[in-house]
């Protein structure tokens, strides 16, 4: 069979940025110094949103749309991300379009060519404003520029040069929730809007009523996130630590497990599954990499609670109102703690935490050789701490599950 080339990494690409974009926002300042900064008066038809990074940072970003929806009522708003984002992007709704950046591809020269034809796209979109909602990426920042647009603003760090190609800067603030700062940059002022969540399809909610009732045992079921998505695999809670909690659910509380991860790291959520066999039959279900997002999405809505490592399903399900606990310790819960009325976060953080930063592109390389953070995470107390939001979401009347 012929080899199949797989894709640049996603840390490939970050660090290509970091290099490679300070060359092009270099190479950029004579245009930015001599370019004659045009002024319009009149209304702002066409807005871009640049986010490309991350289902979990879209769905922090919602509040900032809505803010961007009330500032240019009647204007059309855009969405640029990466085209592993699209399909949660058009499911939120909240975008009149949505622009795909593909760079998953095997060369740098394939690469270039597909970010050369972005650009091409971006400079026909003719935008009035740009809002770049990355935290310190240069092609962002390029994107913006390279769009036209008489408007435009990003963040501002002394830590990280970008080449002063936003029209208008806002300081990040390293204290503030990423939703704030989203908020902040949209010129949102007051209290954050309760996040907007994905509201899966009635097809796809009965898509995944029909796979967790084949189960021989009926029972509420409580998500497993054991993944962390392809950045700072760091962020993992042990598996043996996910084992031991899955056989307390279903053992002592006589609930269900089901498993969920993304493709690429199935193999290390079935390894946590199998860890905790035996399990009576029916009782732990592995879903990683088989759920569409509107699927998953389904899933967690219809969950009696979510565990989950510092990733985009904690967030995706925070926002359906499911019961969630976040697993902390690489990064902060300052800036990344889910946001929902019944969720929590567990972070025992020795000196060397927080370790992945944004300024960084969120790498890390654990100092102590494995995440000492993560791992002194007891099961003890995950397992109360999911059982206390459980029984505080019922007493609110909430209906748990609703997909039995």
């Amino acid at each position: 069979m012929p080899r199949t080339s797989r894709p640049l990494s996603m840390e490939r690409l970050q660090r290509a940025d970091s290099s490679w974009g300070r060359v092009v926002c270099l190479a950029l300042q004579p245009w930015r110094l001599f370019r004659r900064r045009k002024r319009s008066n009149g209304p702002v038809r066409r807005v871009l949103m640049i986010k490309f990074w991350g289902i979990g940072s879209l769905q922090l970003l919602t509040p900032a749309v809505l803010v961007l929806r009330e500032r240019h009522p009647g204007a059309e708003l855009a969405l640029l991300t990466l085209s592993q984002n699209q399909a949660f992007a058009r499911g939120l709704g909240l975008w009149d379009e949505v622009v795909v950046a593909d760079v998953r591809v095997p060369s740098w020269p394939r690469v270039v060519v597909r970010l050369l034809d972005l650009f091409w796209r971006l400079r026909r979109g003719r935008y009035d404003r740009v809002y770049d909602f990355e935290f310190f990426t240069r092609v962002s920042a390029v994107a913006a520029f390279v769009t036209g647009a008489p408007w435009t603003v990003g963040f501002a760090s002394e830590r990280v040069w970008r080449g002063a190609l936003h029209t208008e800067r806002v300081q990040f603030n390293r204290y503030w929730h990423v939703a704030r700062n989203f908020h902040a940059l949209a010129g949102g002022e007051g209290d954050l809007d309760p996040l907007v969540p994905f509201l899966p399809t009635p097809a796809e909610r009965a898509s995944v009523a029909a796979r967790v009732r084949t189960a021989p045992v009926q029972r509420p079921y409580v998500v497993l996130n054991a993944n962390a998505g392809e950045l700072s695999l760091e962020r993992r809670w042990p598996s043996e630590h996910f084992a031991r909690l899955a056989l307390r659910f279903v053992l002592e509380d006589g609930l269900r497990v089901v498993w969920i991860g993304g493709k690429d790291e199935r193999e290390h959520v079935e390894l946590s599954a199998r860890a905790a066999q035996p399990l009576p039959s029916g009782t732990s279900l592995q879903l990683a990499g088989e759920l569409s997002i509107g699927e998953l999405c389904a899933l967690l809505e219809g969950a009696a609670a979510v565990v989950s490592n510092d990733s985009g399903p904690m967030h995706i399900a925070a926002a359906l109102d499911v019961p969630t606990v976040g697993l902390f310790g690489p990064e902060t819960p300052v800036m990344y703690a889910p946001l929902g009325r019944h969720t929590a976060v567990l972070y025992r953080p020795p000196q060397c935490s927080p370790c992945i930063n944004v300024h960084d592109n969120k790498l890390s390389t654990c100092a102590l050789g494995r995440p000492e953070c993560l791992v002194s995470i007891e099961v003890d107390e995950v397992h109360a701490r999911t059982l206390q939001l459980i029984d505080a979401a019922a007493s609110e009347d909430r209906a748990v599950p609703r997909h039995a």
